[in-house]
């Protein structure tokens, strides 16, 4: 019940927890997206970060952006098991503004004032007691981690935290990304972590704690966003055990003229179907998919899933957590969140490193456009990451 009524908050944009914002001070500009900092003294202690205060008006996503702020705050210290990293990119995830509503307050609660983003990229500046797996001078990624800070009470270095000079991640969440452009690794973590885990289980789980998907080669998989960027790492990660992968997607152009649908060819899609003009269940019909992977959340989508599925499969979400449940009793429906660690991130980078795994970047932004960044992806603009430039 819970879970369904975060979801409809988040659907009717209803904020389920506003919060009084800090009185600014600084640059009031009200050109859009423009950097208003708050003027502290500063000292080698401090940063340059983002931060909002407040979820966005009535629930609205882009209130809340339109008000970021760039703002000099101290720098986080690494505490016993954490590693302090100097961030040289971050990326942008859907998730990032779906926060500012409010909506999944009762999920991930968020106290601010926080610095939003989750995907880092850059080098250890130090080491938290008893580290001994990384060391000053190495590169890192990581996921922050939505599971792993958005709690009440938040943890010491607050909520998320990637859109910032500096972060703090524990020793578990971060892998070492030497050999890897950074520009490029920041775009793995969060996405890929999530298409591994809704694909293959590992650390991952239900939100009732029942495995994920058990993807085998020769085995048919449909994945409902195949244009996302966590549709574009399952297809590649399903495509790499040698099951059989249809995906939808628009004809639409992306920013270099490539269609969205052969986009997803390129990654390796069997079949690509146009969902602005084909209802997949009705082109699939009777076709026994093994799993169905819904990262749009469509309701139509799980009400219809069992014309397409085996019966008894699974469909697994990661954008539906208010299914009808009594719209399909012949299928199995999981939604989770992913979990953040290093032994599934490890395996993905792996898979990088040896050529298997493409890392798609829509774009590379400057640090002062976070604002502009966040409204490109809440407008779905983009294919492929949008990465953030921190630190030169």
């Amino acid at each position: 019940r819970l879970v369904r009524s975060v979801t409809r908050s988040v659907i009717d944009g209803v904020s389920l927890s506003d919060q009084p914002t800090r009185r600014r001070t600084g640059d009031h500009s009200t050109t859009p997206n423009a950097p208003r900092t708050h003027h502290h003294r500063h000292t080698h202690d401090m940063m340059k970060a983002w931060r909002t205060h407040a979820y966005g008006a009535e629930g609205n996503p882009a209130d809340a952006i339109a008000k970021l702020v760039l703002e000099e705050v101290p720098i986080p210290t690494a505490g016993v098991g954490e590693i302090q990293v100097k961030v040289s990119h971050a990326a942008v995830n859907p998730i990032d503004w779906k926060l500012f509503s409010g909506g999944l307050h009762g999920v991930a609660p968020c106290a601010h004032p926080y610095i939003p983003g989750f995907d880092i990229a850059g080098t250890v500046s130090a080491v938290g007691e008893g580290v001994t797996t990384f060391a000053v001078g190495d590169s890192v990624i990581a996921d922050l981690g939505l599971c792993e800070t958005c709690l009440d009470p938040a943890p010491a270095a607050g909520n998320c935290g990637a859109f910032a000079e500096y972060a703090v991640v524990s020793t578990s969440l971060a892998v070492a990304a030497a050999g890897l452009e950074e520009a490029n690794a920041v775009a793995l973590p969060l996405a890929g972590l999530t298409a591994l885990q809704a694909l293959f289980t590992r650390s991952g789980r239900s939100f009732t704690g029942a495995t994920l998907g058990d993807l085998k080669a020769g085995q048919k998989l449909l994945i409902l966003g195949g244009a996302t960027l966590v549709g574009s790492y399952a297809t590649q990660l399903a495509k790499n055990v040698g099951a059989h992968v249809c995906v939808t997607a628009s004809h639409n152009k992306m920013s270099d003229g490539v269609t969205k649908s052969d986009f997803c060819k390129a990654l390796g899609a069997d079949e690509v179907i146009d969902y602005k003009s084909t209802k997949w269940f009705e082109a699939l019909a009777g076709k026994d998919f093994d799993l169905i992977f819904d990262s749009i959340g469509d309701q139509e989508d799980w009400a219809n899933a069992s014309k397409v599925l085996k019966k008894g499969c699974d469909f697994i979400s990661v954008a539906n957590f208010g299914p009808d449940m009594e719209a399909n009793k012949e299928s199995t429906f999981k939604n989770f969140l992913l979990k953040s660690v290093d032994s599934d991130l490890t395996e993905l980078v792996g898979m990088v490193k040896a050529g298997a795994l493409k890392l798609p970047v829509d774009s590379v932004m400057d640090f002062k456009d976070v604002p502009a960044a966040l409204t490109k992806s809440m407008g779905m603009q983009a294919a492929g990451k949008i990465v953030i430039k921190i630190n030169p």
